[in-house]
């Protein structure tokens, strides 16, 4: 079978277990999808990989090249800026992401609320938090390692001090996160155990600051990786 036909119907599967698997929790408002934990799950995981690895690899040489474009454009801005600069930066998110979901665990996102946008942080809280708890819902939230901060898109501005420029990672965690009723610790959504889980997360540049502006989930990525970076010629000269 050719790969132009194997391609449409790998996607349909995807699309299919990620359907019957589409569920709410954590940051961002959804639990991260796990289609692949169970053995027959990996084992049919295995076989794509291998039958599509034509097809994967020019996808990781892509997405390699964007990161490291963006990690050069980043160090280029680091000398005008050190808001930019990776180390910096790298940690920044680090610390960003452990306070977001301590404070998500506690359902209490005003603990987070200077490390967001307003908008952001109003919106976790009233159109999440507040509806899980008029329904006895409970979000367990817990992340136990970082794995990996990767730059994937950038696109500063040519406003003073770069105020408003923006900055997407793809950040790899290893995670627990599922939503529980809280008389009964009856799971409603997700299950318990710690998973690999791929989120990205946008920041914006306020004030000398780095806050949050989105979550989304991994499968964004293609998305973050084909959008060109845009960064003014002067900020980079």
């Amino acid at each position: 079978m050719k790969i132009k036909y194997l391609l449409p119907i790998f996607l349909i599967l995807v699309f299919i277990l990620t359907f019957e698997t589409e569920l709410i929790a954590g940051p961002g408002g959804k639990i991260a999808r796990n289609l692949f934990s169970s053995f027959w799950g990996k084992l049919f995981l295995g076989m794509l990989t291998i039958i599509l690895l034509p097809i994967i690899i020019p996808m990781m040489i892509r997405d390699y090249f964007k990161i490291k474009k963006t990690k050069k454009i980043l160090n280029q801005l680091a000398m005008k800026d050190d808001n930019f600069e990776l180390l910096k930066l790298n940690s920044q998110v680090k610390g960003i992401f452990n306070q977001v979901h301590r404070a998500w665990k506690k359902e209490e996102m005003e603990l987070a609320s200077e490390f967001m946008t307003d908008w952001y942080w109003q919106n976790q809280q009233l159109v999440f938090l507040n509806d899980w708890e008029e329904q006895g819902l409970e979000n367990i939230c817990r992340v136990r390692e970082i794995n990996s901060l990767k730059p994937i898109h950038i696109k500063a501005t040519n406003n003073p001090n770069f105020e408003g420029s923006r900055v997407t990672f793809l950040i790899d965690a290893d995670m627990e996160d599922y939503l529980k009723k809280r008389d009964s610790d009856q799971i409603v959504e997700g299950k318990k155990g710690f998973n690999d889980v791929e989120t990205i997360w946008t920041f914006v540049l306020n004030d000398g600051k780095w806050l949050v502006e989105n979550i989304e989930q991994g499968e964004m990525l293609s998305a973050f990786i084909k959008m060109p970076n845009s960064v003014p010629e002067v900020a980079t000269a």
